[in-house]
């Protein structure tokens, strides 16, 4: 039975608690969307801009734990722990390794899929409403490989991928060059995701779906959410720092990495820690390239931003959210892109590090909190954040007004930790 219209908070105005507060408001509710700073300012601001919807493997694969030495000594390596955090990083890295047995990772794949393999469809309408769609860039990806060899051994993955409905073309040199000609020659193979597409700016992409929900009534409040109110077992808004208490029919955790303080509130279990990403933005590369660029090896991606920029982003570096910055990370880019798309002009260079929000299983947490009527969380989609946002938000909106969501949303579920 389809649930009436109600008032409905979403704390965080990052893309996914935009994204959602759109999507619920698209569904005739009345939504405030709450933020202690500016909407998308946060990760939001500085993401590499993709609608990644190959991305159905979960980051914790078979045999991780072995890598896990090797993360602690490499600081520069792919994927990075800041040993001196271990103490506090160890129930998640235990928790990471627990999701890479082969049953579970098959688990998880299914259950990201079953996202991805919708992403484009929920978030075509919100871009035509917004006017957005000069923005979306729907040219697919290339992943580049040195050689057939190295090819040869993604190629597992490439085929579960396409098991769970993924698909793609494998490219030898001369495709590849006919799809990217400026790619170097160090790069002999390559796969071409076609339903992969980027956006040219995630914080104006993200500003633009903001405005669409502001011009159709949404109200934007400014302030810091304190706790949620709940009485009953029926939540009933939240307090705000400066605002006093807001009154709601629901209320939405959309508050990224900082999610967990709310689960703490209510004690239930949010394995969240931060999947710090570095990137650096150059306005004036000069570099055209059409298709979003990811380097397997290197872990790192290349987006063709508007008017010859590019923003090179990747990697993973698991420590406290509130560490100082390792600005190697985000330099160290700069020479890995000039091995695939030659030199590049670095005037008005800008570097940036963002705090994902990352939970163990790589599965984000979508849906109501189990004991509170009326209260929903939405976070953990680490890397996969712009990506979903549309997707959670629809899901959200589905399930607020007692509607069927077309998948099972039982992996999503904030209990199963």
């Amino acid at each position: 039975m389809t649930t009436p219209a109600q008032h409905i908070l979403v704390a965080g105005a990052g893309i996914v608690g935009i994204a959602t507060a759109l999507q619920l408001q698209r569904a005739g509710h009345r939504v405030t969307l709450l933020d202690r700073g500016e909407p998308a300012r946060e990760t939001s601001y500085g993401n590499a801009g993709a609608l990644a919807v190959s991305d159905v493997i979960p980051l914790a694969e078979p045999g991780v734990l072995r890598k896990v030495p090797g993360w602690m000594l490499d600081p520069l390596g792919p994927l990075a722990v800041r040993w001196r955090y271990l103490p506090t990083l160890a129930p998640w890295l235990a928790r990471f390794v627990a999701a890479s047995r082969p049953q579970r990772v098959a688990e998880l794949t299914r259950a990201l899929a079953a996202l991805l393999n919708r992403v484009n469809d929920d978030y075509t309408p919100l871009i035509a409403h917004a006017g957005l769609q000069h923005l979306w860039r729907r040219h697919g990806n290339l992943t580049l490989y040195r050689s057939e060899a190295e090819f040869r051994a993604a190629l597992p993955a490439w085929q579960a991928k396409a098991a769970h409905g993924v698909a793609w073309q494998a490219l030898d040199r001369a495709a590849l060059l006919a799809a990217s000609p400026g790619i170097a020659d160090e790069w002999q193979y390559a796969v071409h995701v076609p339903a992969w597409s980027h956006v040219d700016d995630p914080y104006t992409f993200s500003r633009g779906l903001f405005d669409a929900f502001m011009r159709d009534g949404g109200r934007f409040v400014q302030d810091e959410v304190l706790q949620v109110r709940h009485s009953g077992g029926q939540c009933q808004g939240v307090d705000t720092a400066h605002h006093g208490t807001l009154d709601a029919d629901a209320v939405v955790i959309a508050c990224g990495v900082w999610s967990d303080r709310f689960a703490r509130q209510g004690r239930y279990r949010l394995p969240l820690e931060s999947e710090r990403g570095y990137h650096v933005t150059l306005p004036n590369a000069g570099v055209a390239l059409q298709h979003f660029i990811q380097c397997a090896s290197e872990s790192f991606v290349i987006l063709p931003m508007a008017n010859g920029g590019l923003r090179l982003a990747g990697t993973v570096e698991l420590a406290h959210r509130d560490a100082a910055p390792d600005w190697r990370r985000a330099h160290i880019l700069l020479d890995k892109a000039r091995r695939i798309v030659g030199d590049f002009s670095t005037e008005g260079m800008s570097v940036w590090m963002g705090n994902r929000p990352s939970v163990p299983d790589t599965v984000p947490v979508i849906g109501p909190a189990p004991d509170v009527a009326g209260l929903y969380f939405a976070t953990g989609h680490g890397h996969l954040g712009l990506t979903l946002a549309a997707t959670t938000g629809a899901l959200l909106a589905a399930q607020i007004g007692g509607q069927a969501c077309g998948i099972d949303m039982a992996p999503y579920r904030l209990n199963r930790f």
